[in-house]
């Protein structure tokens, strides 16, 4: 059995009343906290990027020569990555990205090659979104 009430009342006007958005929140940062972002952003994705291949160099070394030079390396790459999602998350966040834009960026990430990719992609569609400004920052 369906019970269907009726109100006088739009549903807009009833989310309102409510204390809930009635939408998708569409603002987003400043111009200057875009291009802000976006430079943490580029400078996260570069050293992520690097940071992927110097952890693929000790891996070679350990598992290929039993070589440990590089042993520290793995939780420097450690603390390198987080960075890079927290410029993600910060930058996302800015322009209004959805969460699984975000998580998609960072798991492609861990791929290599990829990060410099994205950083390319990112600049290129955040800074041609406000006028090139943010990209100049």
């Amino acid at each position: 059995m369906v019970f269907v009430t009726q109100s006088n009342q739009s549903p807009s006007a009833m989310g309102e009343q409510q204390g809930r958005p009635t939408g998708p929140s569409t603002t987003t940062a400043s111009s200057g906290a875009i291009g802000k972002a976006l430079g943490l952003f580029k400078v996260a994705a570069i050293l992520a990027g690097v940071a992927m291949f110097v952890l693929i160099t000790e891996m070679v070394l350990k598992y290929g020569f039993d070589n440990a030079a590089l042993s520290w390396w793995s939780p420097v790459h450690g603390f390198i990555f987080m960075g890079f999602i927290a410029a993600t998350l910060n930058l996302g966040f800015k322009v209004g990205w959805s969460l699984p834009r975000m998580a998609g960026m960072v798991l492609l990430s861990c791929i290599p090659v990829v990060a410099f990719v994205l950083e390319h992609r990112v600049a290129q569609e955040v800074g041609g979104a406000d006028g090139g400004s943010a990209a100049r920052r």
